[in-house]
């Protein structure tokens, strides 16, 4: 393996971890635009891309935790100190839970409401999890909601310790992603 293959994560967690930004900022977007057309449709096509982006977080989540249980490490250069480790630790696992908690709990929102997600262009509906259940429906939609407002921060949080690591500390911590 050469110095740069070594001194990067895989192509697999590279493109897993952009894809993942990318289908991040289209399910907020799309959410968005949900929540500014007044026309009342069950469900909107802003709302099944919603949905799409949800599912695709939760996909790549499962190709990225793959390619990283399977993939090489790469070290950061120079080495952090414990503190350093400690608050990545628990911001990348804070992201983690979130990346799975958050298309979970969307997925139960939609079915308490005794509707399957549908995926957009395809009419293909996920099969239920769960049977309908208004008040479980509202705790999940508020968890959903709330979580994904605390997500903004801890996302916030995560680029900002990416973009520190790059021009304070001058290691490699952004460069391995890139």
């Amino acid at each position: 393996m050469n110095t740069i293959a070594r001194s990067r994560y895989s192509i697999t967690v590279r493109l897993a971890h952009w894809l993942t930004v990318l289908a991040i900022v289209a399910a907020y977007l799309l959410v968005e635009l949900d929540e500014d057309d007044e026309r009342g449709d069950t469900p909107t096509l802003a709302i099944q891309g919603h949905y799409l982006a949800g599912l695709a977080v939760l996909a790549l989540l499962v190709v990225r935790l793959v390619g990283m249980a399977r993939g090489h490490r790469p070290p950061v250069v120079p080495a952090p100190g414990r503190l350093s480790m400690l608050a990545a630790g628990i911001t990348h696992a804070a992201l983690y839970l979130f990346l799975l908690g958050e298309p979970i709990l969307g997925i139960l929102s939609v079915n308490y409401a005794g509707e399957a997600v549908t995926l957009p262009w395809s009419g293909v509906a996920l099969p239920m999890l769960v049977h309908a259940d208004p008040g479980a429906r509202e705790v999940a939609e508020e968890l959903h909601e709330s979580l994904g407002e605390i997500f903004y921060w801890v996302i916030g949080l995560h680029v900002a310790a990416a973009l520190w690591h790059h021009v304070v500390k001058r290691d490699n911590t952004l460069r391995r992603m890139l």
